[in-house]
């Protein structure tokens, strides 16, 4: 099975990405954790047997994510009004390229590992979609074989039922369905203070979090 991988993302930058983080962090910061992020998601791509793409959010500088991906085929703006159709369109772009199963990714996902994607990839082998849930009720990784815009269209997102919703989607389009596991995202304060415990302690989500926390305390 040719297999795909998108991380779908925007470009770090201060005052533009992780500012839900602030002020618990500086706009400086929260660029660097986000830049800490995605190198850590390229290296667990890096270990899964599927080509890897990039489609970044049109504004600011998407050279930096060149150098974050260094082993990416390809980067792409997203392309559409809303997330569900700039959604839609990556992964209806790269299925187009002649891949029997894509996985597309959100990036502020410090906890993923192989094990998620190979999941993912596992249930497309049985069924036409998956979805990864968080445990805020959207979900950090959709999977199919071919575009699906019912799976998208008329949907809001940033609420407690995206999950729900999207699941219901895929059903009344007939689509076959398997779940993939759970992973936590970091969107608030509160996701962030549980980060030290529960990331590997070599990534650079790790790293950076120890220097964030001495300067902290230095701060006080």
């Amino acid at each position: 099975m040719r297999r795909a991988l998108i991380c779908f993302t925007r470009p770090p930058a201060p005052g533009r990405t992780k500012t839900r983080l602030m002020p618990l962090l500086s706009g400086d910061a929260c660029a660097a954790l986000h830049t800490a992020f995605l190198r850590d998601i390229a290296a667990v791509c890096g270990r899964v047997d599927a080509d890897l793409y990039v489609a970044y959010a049109p504004e600011g500088d998407w050279g930096i994510l060149r150098e974050l991906f260094p082993a990416a085929l390809d980067l792409f703006p997203q392309d559409g009004e809303g997330l569900g159709e700039r959604m839609h369109r990556a992964l209806s772009r790269v299925l187009a390229l002649g891949y029997e199963a894509c996985v597309l990714i959100g990036s502020d996902l410090p906890e993923l590992t192989e094990g998620h994607l190979a999941a993912a990839f596992a249930a497309l082998e049985e069924a036409d979609a998956s979805l990864g849930p968080t445990e805020d009720g959207g979900y950090y990784l959709v999977g199919l074989k071919k575009p699906c815009r019912a799976l998208f269209a008329g949907q809001a997102y940033g609420h407690e039922s995206v999950y729900e919703n999207a699941l219901a989607a895929i059903r009344g389009a007939g689509l076959r369905f398997r779940p993939a596991p759970p992973c936590r995202d970091v969107d608030v304060p509160e996701d962030l203070c549980r980060l030290p415990g529960t990331v590997r302690p070599d990534s650079h989500t790790a790293r950076l979090l120890k220097i964030l926390e001495w300067e902290g305390r230095n701060d006080g």
